[in-house]
């Protein structure tokens, strides 16, 4: 970070693993399992990521952004 810190307006290092066979992701995006919308560049940054998901969701057009009220966790619903 100090080798770059006059270079960056902003640092945030995302952690994890995901995995998808060849295809998998396109054929669920395509059968509607995931939600495909714009980001914004201060999504990245979001001062509360564990809100994130909320906030995108709730500025969407239309039905949408009911979606935004749903659990991440489906069994707390």
């Amino acid at each position: 970070v100090e080798l770059v810190a006059d270079a960056l307006a902003g640092l945030r290092i995302f952690v994890g693993y995901a995995g998808w066979g060849p295809g998998q992701l396109e054929d669920e995006v395509a059968e509607g399992s995931w939600y495909v919308v714009p980001g914004h560049i201060g999504d990245v940054f979001a001062l509360d990521p564990a809100e994130l998901r909320r906030d995108v969701l709730r500025r969407q057009p239309g039905s949408l952004a009911w979606a935004s009220t749903r659990p991440v966790d489906p069994s707390q619903n």
